[in-house]
């Protein structure tokens, strides 16, 4: 049953869209926006008799009482002290969820839009992706306050057979007002055979973070290639909510790497439908908690079509008294024969008072099928500290460097060499003592 303060923070929410000015563009759009208000409106937020929240309360979120969807006319100014991707020549920074009032120029064959400006051009490809997404039920409460606020956004175009290059959006709060919930949509379109490297990087900016509700949706067309990283470092005061939609054509593939090393609470979803044959998607990512943080990743993997794969490859460090959550979840429909599964979730506890709730499920309705899923929570390997300790290493060096290299296999994944060298570092200092 939800706490008083969760009904409060509903009730101000649904009156915040309500009195947002009226929401403008085709009639269809002006409907789901409603649909989605109405929605959220009737369920309200989530809570820990909701299944899918049952281990993530609100508590943060309720005690900060963010307003949402508030109006900014111009971004705050925020100076970012790093930048994971220096090289990239595609780079936008998003200030509390409003974009800079210009966007760079792009190279031929690759477009990055408002939501409005994009609907002129894509409207029947973003209309069958905004409408897909279900707004229905507490656990779909900030995917319907995102839709409720859907024009507040940017929409990614690369066409078929270009190669994009790396495109850095990089995330901070700037606001030192009332704390604001800021929604942003992000969509991404693929051509036959484009590719496309998204890396974004949530550093925080100010000391007063609010929180982020951020919704990525992903349509590859036949053979398109994304490649999404997500590094996301923020003070123990941010909030940071993701949910991602990808869509997957025929021999597409769909490359996500994410790294967890700040945030107080912070709640990622990846949902992936393989929807065409031959078509991979690799999962991978790297949480890191101390002190009281909690972070919640929950994957869904769709196999709809023939010899499809997908593996799940998480790795996660706890310190202090944090709380990590994951829940991997692959889905092998009935004709989806030849489907390939693997899921890997190991995490490592280095405080009595840390606590993990890892969970990986697979449901398999097809013939000749390959699978394999397993999920770890334990200490250090004594044995490893103690040859480490015998070459020379103090043993807060050997354990220090073990954890490290337990979260280095996911950094490993990474094509880009020059993201990979910048985000080492990062995982190193985020690395909590052994207590």
């Amino acid at each position: 049953m939800a706490t008083a303060a969760n009904r409060e923070l509903a009730e101000r929410w649904s009156n915040d869209i309500r009195t947002v000015a009226a929401p403008e563009g085709p009639e269809w759009l002006v409907q789901l926006r409603e649909k989605a208000a109405d929605a959220f409106t009737e369920n309200g937020l989530p809570h820990r008799k909701v299944e899918a929240w049952k281990y993530t309360p609100l508590k943060r979120l309720e005690a900060k009482n963010p307003r949402a969807g508030a109006i900014a006319t111009k971004q705050s100014p925020v100076e970012f002290s790093t930048n994971i991707l220096p090289g990239a020549q595609l780079s936008i920074d998003i200030v509390d969820g409003v974009l800079p009032e210009s966007l760079p120029a792009t190279p031929p064959g690759v477009a990055v839009l408002p939501f409005s400006a994009a609907l002129a051009e894509y409207e029947d490809r973003i209309r069958a992706l905004v409408e897909s997404l279900d707004v229905s039920g507490a656990a779909q409460a900030f995917t319907a306050l995102n839709t409720a606020f859907v024009d507040r956004g940017l929409v990614v175009h690369v066409a078929a057979g270009v190669e994009a290059g790396p495109l850095l959006l990089r995330w901070a709060a700037g606001h030192s007002g009332d704390a604001q919930l800021a929604p942003f949509r992000l969509i991404v379109l693929l051509d036959e055979g484009a590719r496309l490297e998204l890396v974004e990087q949530h550093a925080g900016g100010s000391t007063d973070s609010g929180a982020l509700n951020l919704v990525l949706q992903a349509d590859l067309a036949e053979k398109a290639h994304l490649d999404h990283v997500r590094v996301q470092d923020e003070p123990d005061e941010a909030i940071l909510l993701t949910c991602s939609s990808v869509q997957q054509s025929a021999n597409s593939l769909y490359d996500y790497t994410g790294f967890d090393l700040g945030g107080g609470l912070v709640r990622h979803e990846l949902n992936v439908a393989l929807a065409g044959s031959e078509a991979t998607t690799r999962l991978a990512g790297a949480c890191v908690l101390d002190g009281k943080r909690h972070g919640d990743t929950r994957v869904n993997v769709d196999h709809a079509a023939p010899d499809c794969s997908s593996e799940q490859f998480f790795r996660g460090v706890l310190g202090g008294s944090s709380r990590g959550v994951f829940n991997g979840r692959a889905m092998i429909h009935k004709g989806a024969d030849g489907s390939s599964v693997q899921q890997s979730n190991a995490n490592l506890l280095l405080s009595r008072l840390a606590e993990m709730d890892t969970k990986p499920e697979l449901e398999i309705y097809a013939d000749e099928v390959e699978a394999s899923h397993g999920a770890t929570v334990g200490q250090l390997d004594e044995t490893a500290v103690f040859y480490l300790r015998s070459r020379g290493l103090s043993e807060a060096q050997a354990r220090h460097l073990l954890t490290a290299a337990f979260c280095h296999a996911v950094t490993g994944r990474l094509e880009n060499r020059e993201l990979a060298e910048n985000v080492t570092p990062m995982i190193d200092a985020a690395m909590p003592e052994a207590t």
